[in-house]
Formats: structure tokens, C-alpha cells, sequence
């Protein structure tokens, strides 16, 4: 398929997203329908506020232990970018995607949703390499939320083993934020696992704890940049949740495997003015 073809089909929607970011500009927020624009979740407040874990990062998450650094080797062999690696043009796509979106903000940190558009793809190891991309800036830290609770692959690029989640933080209240937030093995990289309740993921993930939760995990370090890895968006729902709650939506398509009718329902599916872009993935 020619790449022009495919940047034809995605400009039907462009004007209509940059209609609603220029609206955005004018009034300095962003309309979520159904999130509310401060926390109200007793769970989240109480996880928040009290956490001598988190209150002892004064501001940032570059006090977070990282008991077990990957190795080079070991980003080799899972596909995930990292500094001064021979592959620059891998490397340096990254870090073009980080800036566009950066740009296309506010001066402040952002919440990017990652989503495949086939069904059969998983977009973990695109979402992996855009968070080290906001890494690799020393003043910067992200957080890897793993919301695909299908086949999660997230436990093979990370060091530390995974246990609880996500799912598992918002249905069962001895579940603390600090138990689902591990250290990934990469330096200022921290990753949340979807947890083990995939048969309700839907309605979790659109619960009033899960609005409060990403409110909370993007605002209470300025310096700490949330990626969120979603389920495929056609396969289903939880992509259309997901999105309410990002500054941008990114689609990955598999390279030389663009379907135009599959991209244009998934753009469809998310409203056009949610979607950023898209990511070839090889």
C-alpha cells in the first residue's frame, strides 16, 4: 500500500482535530465527558496523599528504586530503545514522536494512549519505547500504565515481577497505589500492570476511581509523563474508555499490513479529534 494513500485517508479526519486542539488553546482545557475535573475518590486520596513512598519523592520519581537494571543486551533483545544504541534511526523516530506531541501541548507533562488498530497486534513494546523516549531527558519520568489485560506482554520487558495491577487496585480497596507501581529495570521508567480481572476491565476502567486515578497520576508530578498501553481498538471497548482520559491517542499499525478500512473505523471508533497519529510497527 503507498504511504500516501494511507496520509490521505488519516487528513479526512485532521481538520476536525485541529478544530477541537485550537479550542483547547482558546480556553486552556481539554473537554472530558463524564471525567470530573478533580479527584473525588476517597480510595485514590487516601493511597495519594498519605504514601510516605510517594510524599518522600518531593515532587519528582527520580527517588524510586530501581533494585534491578536492565542490561543492554537484555533492551537488545526486547526491541526497546535506549541511548547511544548503534540504531539511531529507531532511536531518533522515537524521539520525533515525543516531540510532536510535546509540541502540540500545553507546557506541562502529557497522557498519551497507545493503541493498535489490528487485532491481532499488541502496541506494549511501542508504548515501552515512547516512555523511555521522555525518559531519556534528565529532568523528566514516565509511567508505563498497562491497560490490555488480554495477553499482557509487559512482564518480558520489564525486570521486576508483576503481581497485582490495576484492575486489582480499583476492585479490592487492601490493594495500595504502591503496590502496583514497579520499577522497570530502565532508569526514571516505572510501569502499573493491568492486573489480574480482565472480565471487567470495561467497567473498571470506566469507573469514578480510574478517572480520579489518572487525574492524580498526571498531576501530582509535573515531571512525569504517562503512557498508556490500550487493548486493540476494534477488538474492543476499552480503548474508547481509555481515551477520554489522554491528551493524545496514537494508533500503531503493523508495517506493509495497513488495512484502510480497519484504520478509518478505529480513527472512527476513538472520534477523530482524540487521535494524534499513527506508528508503523515492524
Amino acid at each position: 500500500m503507498e504511504q500516501n494513500k494511507l496520509f490521505r485517508a488519516f487528513e479526512k479526519y485532521k481538520a476536525e482535530r485541529l478544530h477541537e486542539q485550537s479550542k483547547t488553546q482558546t480556553d486552556g482545557t481539554r473537554n472530558l465527558p463524564d471525567v470530573h475535573p478533580l479527584p473525588t475518590s476517597t480510595k485514590v486520596l487516601a493511597d495519594l496523599l498519605p504514601s510516605e513512598t510517594l510524599m518522600a519523592c518531593k515532587g519528582t520519581l527520580n527517588a524510586l528504586r530501581n533494585p534491578e537494571p536492565m542490561t543492554v543486551n537484555e533492551m537488545k533483545i526486547n526491541k526497546l530503545v535506549y541511548s547511544g544504541m548503534s540504531n539511531r534511526a529507531v532511536l531518533n523516530a522515537y524521539r520525533e514522536l515525543r516531540i510532536k506531541l510535546v509540541d502540540e501541548s500545553a507546557p506541562s507533562n502529557i497522557t498519551v494512549m497507545i493503541s493498535p488498530v489490528d487485532r491481532s497486534d499488541n502496541s506494549i513494546v511501542t508504548a515501552m519505547n515512547l516512555a523511555i523516549s521522555f525518559s531519556l531527558d534528565v529532568h523528566s519520568s514516565a509511567l508505563l500504565v498497562d491497560c490490555n489485560p488480554y495477553g499482557s506482554r509487559l512482564q518480558s520487558l520489564v525486570t521486576a515481577p508483576l503481581t497485582v495491577g490495576m484492575t486489582d487496585y480499583i476492585m479490592a480497596e487492601e490493594v495500595a497505589l504502591e503496590d502496583i507501581i514497579y520499577p522497570s529495570g530502565i532508569e526514571r521508567v516505572s510501569v502499573i500492570p493491568p492486573g489480574n480481572n480482565p472480565s471487567s476491565a470495561v467497567e473498571l476502567f470506566s469507573s469514578q476511581t480510574m478517572q480520579d486515578l489518572v487525574y492524580e497520576l498526571k498531576n501530582r508530578y509535573s515531571d512525569r509523563f504517562i503512557v498508556i498501553n490500550a487493548p486493540p481498538v476494534l477488538a474492543s471497548s476499552e480503548a474508547r474508555v481509555l481515551t477520554r482520559y489522554c491528551d493524545h491517542t496514537v494508533l500503531t499499525v503493523p508495517y506493509g499490513k495497513a488495512n484502510m478500512d480497519a484504520i478509518e473505523d478505529a480513527v472512527e471508533a476513538l472520534g477523530a479529534a482524540n487521535v494524534s497519529g499513527l506508528v508503523y510497527q515492524q
